[in-house]
């Protein structure tokens, strides 16, 4: 079945995907960054606690109304299975941007204090051997994300009339279109969204080899599960540079960052500040 499946999924990976530039940018606070320098790690948060919870609705009914118009009424019952397996696949999402200073950005991140931005080589970000999560580019096309959903139930369609399961078999099938389906949910977002260019990770316990701890901090929505993803260098960030969001003292904050920088033995990092006026 994993024969049949992993040719699939590249098929639908190459409708979607563009090759990502060599460097993407991740944003966050001031926590967020002190985390990432202690760890070398980069924090992927619940699905249910993203700063806009309206972009996951958002997907999660591009996906529901295209498989309930996709599959004939007389299966409903498949339908409703293939709806519910993907509605609770426990997902975690980190997320990227290929622009490093965007106002909407650091509206969304910084906590109403500084926030920063680090440049991320997306060489050493995300690897096919499950030892990192894959990095997937956003959808803003709802027309596209159909277009991926039609194709995998197609290929799942024409599996099943040419073999014969059990239900062990079965289930396991929907699983991972349930899996699928569930990160395709997360990395559709409203055409509105578009100026972030946005890339994700995502990590989903039950569907990868690789293991990490469930952790909780205090985010926006109150208690946030999240997880801390390895880039591909052992504890060690692809730092390529550091934005420091709109701010008071300028050469303050410059001075901080690069004395962090010179604390974990980042050289040649590019520290620069935004050009967005602090009053926004």
């Amino acid at each position: 079945m994993e024969k049949w499946w992993e040719p699939l999924r590249a098929e639908l990976a190459a409708i979607i995907s563009d090759s990502p530039p060599m460097v993407i940018y991740h944003y966050t606070d001031i926590d967020g960054l002190l985390g990432m320098f202690e760890t070398g790690k980069i924090w992927a948060t619940h699905v249910s606690r993203l700063n806009d919870s309206s972009e996951h609705h958002h997907g999660i009914k591009v996906v529901a109304d295209c498989v309930r118009d996709a599959i004939p009424a007389s299966s409903k019952p498949l339908v409703e299975k293939i709806l519910s397996e993907f509605k609770r696949v426990e997902t975690y999402v980190a997320s990227y941007s290929t622009k490093h200073d965007l106002l909407s950005q650091w509206r969304s991140y910084s906590g109403g204090k500084v926030g920063y931005c680090l440049g991320l080589a997306t060489n050493g970000i995300a690897t096919l051997d499950d030892s990192t999560p894959l990095l997937e580019p956003v959808i803003y096309k709802d027309s596209l994300a159909q277009q991926v959903i039609l194709r995998m139930l197609s290929g799942v369609d024409e599996y099943l009339q040419n073999n014969q399961f059990g239900e062990v078999e079965v289930g396991f099938l929907l699983g991972m279109v349930g899996g699928t389906l569930a990160n395709l949910a997360c990395t559709i977002k409203h055409p509105t969204f578009e100026e972030e260019n946005e890339y994700r990770q995502f990590y989903q316990p039950g569907a990868t080899s690789l293991q990490l701890e469930k952790k909780f901090r205090n985010g926006r929505f109150g208690l946030t599960p999240y997880v801390e993803v390895p880039f591909i260098e052992e504890s060690r960030l692809p730092l390529k540079s550091v934005t420091i969001g709109p701010c008071q003292d300028a050469e303050l904050e410059m001075y901080a960052v690069k004395t962090l920088l010179e604390k974990h033995s980042y050289m040649d990092v590019e520290v620069l500040i935004s050009e967005i006026p602090l009053r926004f």
